[in-house]
């Protein structure tokens, strides 16, 4: 009798909630190509494939942006025929099983729902800077992580280096956190002659380091160019071509830019692609990053990354890069030289590099994010 009240038991218990309607904050979706805005093109697509069923709400930032925003969705493969658009002012009318955004706040809620944020760094609250704009718009987004925080029913962040910041930053239950790493799988390797014209143009015919970022002071360009010119001093010159928005990029005020300086400005998945095949390696400074991207893109196509031991880049690149402190442009400058200096080496870390990258997956990431949504819905039942 007691083992068929046992077996009773376990056979009465439900099935776990599964997330089959999201609320997808796509504000920023219209205008952001890259960085947060490929990840969720490609997640939204890879979802779709993992759960047929699954179906969005899309919020567009007003009602000027519903028609753009579906227009974008029509290029997405199997998402805009799930998908409804609708102006995030509206987002209270809807019930959903899991309401995500994909670039960190919590901003519109739903009527109903379980809420999941994806929260890629906490960078917008910890950058040093004393003007007084930038020490009111830290506040406002430590304000902004604080209230998203308290009320996530789980969070999304890209590495375990990033989890254990949230959760030692807001006291975060570290079982709420889960940590779902991006990809580059989608970005294919391309023929290295995309970068020919592009080459030609900046006057570049033999060996370069490339790097891609924006000016933000945690891009640390000012060590790479310091390990430049080191570089220099010891007859060891090279080119380095600059990806990215052009400007001062790390520059003093009045200075001119160096002759090894190369300012490609954007280029396309394509040319970058064929960049990273074709650069000696990707050169990738920062001293803070939610994931670093590019490293792993580097490595998908078989290129040579030299990228700092800080943050999370240890975790993208794993054993196919080579590492410096970031505050220390010798040590990068001899990374540089070692490369030069040692064919067997180079050629060594092309081996290893889509080897790392094949650990990595939308797929799985696809996997991991939809897993954490149907975690969130049990857990907001639960409290309900």
């Amino acid at each position: 009798m007691r083992a068929w009240h046992s077996l009773h038991a376990v056979s009465t218990v439900p099935p776990a909630p599964v997330a089959r309607h999201l609320l997808v904050d796509a504000r920023t979706l219209v205008r952001n190509r890259r960085g947060t805005g490929r990840y969720t093109r490609v997640l939204l697509v890879a979802m779709a494939r993992a759960r047929p069923d699954v179906r969005y709400t899309l919020l567009a930032r007003d009602a000027t942006d519903v028609a753009p925003l579906r227009e974008q969705l029509a290029t997405l493969d199997g998402v805009a025929e799930r998908s409804a658009v609708i102006a995030a002012g509206a987002s209270r009318t809807v019930d959903c099983d899991v309401a995500w955004y994909p670039t960190n706040f919590v901003l519109h809620r739903p009527r109903a729902g379980a809420i999941v944020p994806t929260v890629h760094d906490l960078y917008p609250m910890l950058l040093l800077d004393g003007r007084w704009w930038k020490v009111v718009k830290r506040a406002r987004a430590r304000f902004r992580y604080a209230r998203t925080v308290a009320v996530a029913d789980r969070i999304v962040t890209g590495a375990e280096a990033s989890a254990a910041e949230i959760a030692r930053t807001f006291g975060v239950a570290r079982e709420r956190i889960a940590v779902v790493p991006h990809a580059a799988d989608d970005f294919a390797a391309a023929d290295p002659a995309l970068a020919d014209a592009l080459l030609a143009r900046l006057g570049v015919a033999g060996p370069f380091l490339l790097a891609v970022g924006s000016q933000e002071p945690r891009k640390n360009l000012p060590v790479l160019y310091e390990a430049m010119r080191r570089l220099g001093a010891r007859g060891r010159a090279i080119p380095l071509v600059l990806c990215g928005p052009k400007g001062a990029h790390g520059l003093g005020t009045g200075d001119a830019a160096p002759e090894w300086l190369r300012l490609a400005g954007f280029v396309d998945d394509a040319t970058l692609a064929a960049l990273y095949a074709r650069a000696t390696a990707l050169v990738f400074p920062s001293y803070y990053e939610g994931f670093g991207l590019p490293v792993l893109e580097a490595l998908a196509v078989g290129g040579t990354v030299i990228a700092s031991d800080a943050s999370t880049l240890p975790e993208v690149g794993g054993d196919a890069a080579l590492y410096f402190p970031p505050r220390d442009a010798d040590a990068l400058a001899s990374c540089v030289t070692r490369l030069l200096d040692d064919p067997a080496l180079a050629a060594a870390l092309r081996v290893r590099a889509p080897v790392q990258a094949a650990r990595f997956s939308w797929a799985r990431s696809a996997a991991g994010t939809l897993a954490a949504f149907d975690a969130a819905m049990a857990a907001h039942r639960a409290r309900a």
